[in-house]
């Protein structure tokens, strides 16, 4: 009987400790938004760009009389809110496991005077567990420097600092200041990685040396260039996975975005109680 009892005791404590780990999570709602809270011109802080609304930047004076200004806009997506699953692999993930996030679309307009120089966008992500069910998980706000150069309209000047479509002006050009990384938290003593990356538009890329001397970046800087006389946008989209996932393209990590670099977010479920 006293061995029975201590069989018992023993296997009330293995329940009691496989309880305390709590189950991975398979479901997760992804709600993630983006607004522009600074940004300067050529002329000084806010000198000459409009800020309309949080998500619109615009600029200069067209150089054509049936032109338009240059703008930069956020892309939140619609709906604000995706339920993704866990991606549990490597490789890129599915459909399925990837929840749009914050794209940029750039109007690339011939323009003369004022123009934007730099932009900071501030990224705003909220994690839900839904299978099994669990609270908000609001991540720290993120903020994204962005350099701009706005290129020659004409290439009389002399050569593009940015590989531009042959007879067309020079590209304009995106420097990500502080690039972008794939993030982990922990959560219910399981860890996860947050991972945001490029899923369609503009090519994100290391830049020349002489595209990034004219965005007064050092040499090996991040970012993508912009077609004249063109809108271009930039989706992103955001992964919740077991593992650090590899993406292909050299430094293609993330953004906008979506907008996770630098969490160190550590999380616990709370007690229902």
């Amino acid at each position: 009987m006293k061995h029975l009892t201590k069989t018992l005791l023993a296997a009330g404590a293995l329940a009691v400790s496989a309880l305390s780990h709590a189950a991975p999570v398979i479901n997760w709602d992804v709600t993630a938004s983006g607004t522009w809270t600074a940004f300067t011109s050529s002329a000084g802080t806010g000198a000459g760009v409009q800020n309309p609304n949080p998500l619109t930047l615009i600029w200069g004076t067209p150089a054509t009389p049936f032109g338009g200004q240059s703008s930069l806009v956020i892309n939140n997506p619609v709906p604000a809110t995706t339920n993704i699953l866990t991606w549990y692999g490597g490789g890129t993930p599915p459909a399925g496991y990837i929840a749009p996030s914050i794209a940029l679309t750039h109007s690339n307009n011939p323009i003369t005077g004022r123009t934007l120089t730099s932009a900071v966008l501030t990224a705003a992500v909220t994690l839900k567990p839904t299978n099994p069910v669990g609270p908000n998980l609001p991540l720290p706000n993120i903020n994204y420097a962005i350099r701009f150069t706005e290129t020659p309209n004409s290439t009389a000047t002399g050569p593009c600092a940015a590989t531009s479509p042959p007879g067309n002006p020079c590209n304009d050009i995106f420097v990500l200041v502080d690039g972008f990384l794939n993030e982990s938290f922990v959560y219910d003593g399981q860890t996860y990685f947050v991972n945001a990356f490029p899923t369609s538009g503009g090519n994100l890329s290391t830049l020349s040396n002489t595209a990034c001397a004219a965005a007064g970046a050092p040499n090996g800087c991040f970012g993508f260039t912009t077609v004249e006389g063109q809108s271009t946008r930039l989706a992103f989209g955001l992964t919740i996975s077991s593992e650090r996932l590899q993406v292909p393209e050299p430094g293609s990590l993330a953004l906008i975005g979506l907008a996770l670099a630098g969490l160190g977010f550590v999380a616990r479920r709370r007690s229902a109680a």
